[in-house]
């Protein structure tokens, strides 16, 4: 078997091979229209190897004819299935050049079958036996060429216009893949074009003895189009690694998030608001009282809160919508076994176009352990609140006795007096009424004592209400006067009358108050009587606040001592616990106010405390 029959038969297998994997990507509906354009390719080229070898092989005149004259449709299938690959596969050119080539094929096979006995001749003459390399023996068409033959070079220079066009776009891209495809692939079937081309027209002159070699000079165009469709699935095939890569990470990202958020007992949360369903991670107990996690709508969860709780979580979450878009809300949950918990949730709202609310992204935390903590710590200031006021009212039992003694006192005696006037037989009947009268104006004196004592010694809830700030000075003047009385102190009150209420609770303010006034009583033990002098001031300061500040004519304390006096177990008394000042910073730090002590010249210390204005009427 000679070796011009072994290559080109080997050609047309390889083409056909090159056809198989398209096909079967093409059947998987992978790039459907770029691997079945390739395959259409390699099926062509294979069928114009096969003509081209029967060409060589011909001793007939009308063989040859007909051969030249079908070679054409094979040939416009090829160039038909180039423009596809370019156009599908690389989405690049000129529409009208696809358009320009394709029409010149097939003008140029409808002439090949309507004028002379094929495109290339009007008439073949003869048969020219050529001797080529190996003492091989071939033949070629020798006659006179058709007027017509110019149409078949017009489609290829269309064609390859259409590719160096294509060519230009992909390099303008400026991608590294654009620029490697205008070069490799766009020139490899560009020269291969114009080298089939060139050597059709010399072989058809009878510039040059030769064979056809259209289908040697497509393999390279074969071998290039596989190269891309090769790469474009080698480069995909790395992409699935990656992939497959980024998925085993994600799900190890996601194990341990969850482990981290399973540890912290905290839930994370995705609210779809278009859809309005909420997801959430599955942590026991659960937060919604369900066994199972599960997407429920906005008003579902909301129905699971704690019914005083709902209005404020929707509150806030309309804030957010309208607002900043951060979330944040305690609230709380009965669970299945009937138990209250508390939790906290904090999220995130996403804006889609024109501010548009798309989803809300957060996380919760179950902090029922905080509260019982807080809360405990809370029932225990209040124990020591009580206890320092307990202690504080037994510093004042003294002055308190003597205070309740007065109108005991004077009732007693009113009494005895009225029992001696009935005694006479003729009581003076308005005489009597006067007594009466006087031993009801000090029963309620001392029922003002005992109920103001009742009120300091009681246990009970923080009332944060709107109180009148004079009122409470005055209340306390009242209650500490004897003791005043007893130390030769002098109170200057200088209490502003248009003050505003301020919201507070009134036994903790009469606390900090009565505390403050009883140091400054404490503080002056050793100045002279008649410099003993405490000035009380209520003012406005601001627009919000309400200051009330209590000064003594005392020694003072030391610069570097004005801030430990509000630490726990700091006292500079012999028989002090060191817990009044803090106590008293403590209640007016939970009235949203402030505290602070300021030395004066010459002499005495200032204490200061501020309190929010309430609006309105006081209590």
């Amino acid at each position: 078997m000679s070796w011009i029959t072994v290559l080109w038969s080997m050609l047309a297998s390889a083409s056909l091979t090159f056809a198989l994997l398209p096909l079967f990507i093409w059947a998987k509906g992978i790039q459907t229209w770029a691997n079945l354009s390739f395959a259409v390719a390699a099926v062509a080229v294979a069928i114009i190897t096969g003509l081209e070898l029967m060409a060589m092989r011909t001793t007939s005149i009308e063989q040859m004819a007909t051969i030249l004259r079908w070679v054409h449709l094979p040939i416009l299938v090829l160039w038909v299935a180039i423009v596809c690959f370019v156009r599908f596969y690389f989405d690049a050119g000129r529409s009208w050049l696809a358009w320009t080539g394709a029409g010149l094929r097939v003008l140029a096979l409808i002439l090949s079958l309507t004028t002379g006995q094929n495109l290339f001749f009007k008439e073949i003459t003869g048969l020219k036996q050529v001797t080529v390399l190996g003492g091989e023996t071939v033949s070629i068409a020798q006659g006179i060429l058709n007027p017509w033959y110019v149409v078949g070079p017009l489609s290829t220079l269309a064609l390859a216009a259409f590719v160096l066009d294509a060519a230009v776009a992909l390099w303008r891209r400026e991608t590294d893949i654009g620029r490697r495809r205008a070069i490799v692939f766009s020139g490899s079937i560009i020269f291969f074009l114009l080298t089939a081309l060139v050597h059709s027209l010399l072989v058809n002159i009878g510039a040059i003895n030769s064979p056809y070699i259209v289908g040697l000079s497509f393999m390279p165009i074969l071998v290039a189009m596989s190269y891309e469709l090769s790469y474009d699935m080698l480069h995909s095939v790395q992409i699935a690694d990656q992939l497959q890569a980024s998925e085993a990470e994600l799900r190890i990202s996601k194990q341990r998030m969850h482990l981290a958020a399973s540890a912290a007992d905290l839930r994370l949360w995705e609210w779809d608001i278009v859809r309005d369903e909420i997801w959430s991670t599955e942590i026991t107990p659960t937060l919604y009282g369900t066994a199972e996690s599960e997407k429920i709508s906005f008003d579902n969860f909301l129905s699971g809160l704690y019914e005083e709780d709902r209005q404020r979580v929707r509150l806030a979450v309309e804030k957010s919508m309208t607002g900043s878009g951060n979330f944040e809300s305690e609230y709380r949950i009965k669970m299945p076994d009937g138990r209250l918990h508390w939790f906290n949730s904090r999220g995130r709202i996403e804006f889609g176009d024109r501010s548009q609310p798309l989803r809300m992204l957060g996380v919760t935390m179950d902090i029922t352990r905080r509260k019982q903590a807080e809360l405990e710590v809370q029932l225990q200031r209040n124990e020591l609140t009580h206890l320092s006021r307990v202690t504080l009212l037994g510093e004042l039992s003294g002055s308190l006795a003597h205070e309740l003694n007065q109108p005991l006192t004077a009732i007693l005696s009113n009494a005895q007096a009225a029992q001696r006037f009935l005694a006479r037989g003729k009581a003076d009947l308005a005489e009597v009424r006067n007594i009466l009268n006087d031993i009801i104006v000090e029963d309620r004196r001392a029922g003002d004592i005992i109920q103001r004592l009742r009120q300091m010694l009681k246990k009970g809830d923080v009332q944060l209400l709107p109180i009148d700030l004079n009122k409470i000075v005055q209340d306390v003047l009242k209650l500490v006067n004897s003791d005043l009385v007893n130390h030769n102190i002098t109170v200057n009150a200088d209490l502003d009358q248009k003050l505003n209420a301020v919201i507070g609770d009134r036994v903790q303010l009469q606390q900090v108050l009565l505390n403050l006034i009883m140091n400054a009583c404490e503080a002056m033990s050793r100045t002279q009587e008649n410099k003993r002098r405490i000035f009380i001031r209520t003012e406005r300061t601001g627009d919000d606040k309400a200051q009330v500040s209590v000064v003594d004519q005392g020694p003072g304390i030391l610069s570097e001592n004005i801030e430990s006096v509000f630490e726990p177990f700091f006292t500079t008394k012999s028989h002090g616990m060191g817990l009044g000042l803090t106590i008293c910073r403590n209640m007016i730090t939970a009235h949203r106010g402030q505290l602070w002590a300021i030395n004066n010249n010459p002499s005495g210390t200032g204490f200061y405390f501020t309190l929010p204005i309430h609006h309105g009427e006081s209590a």
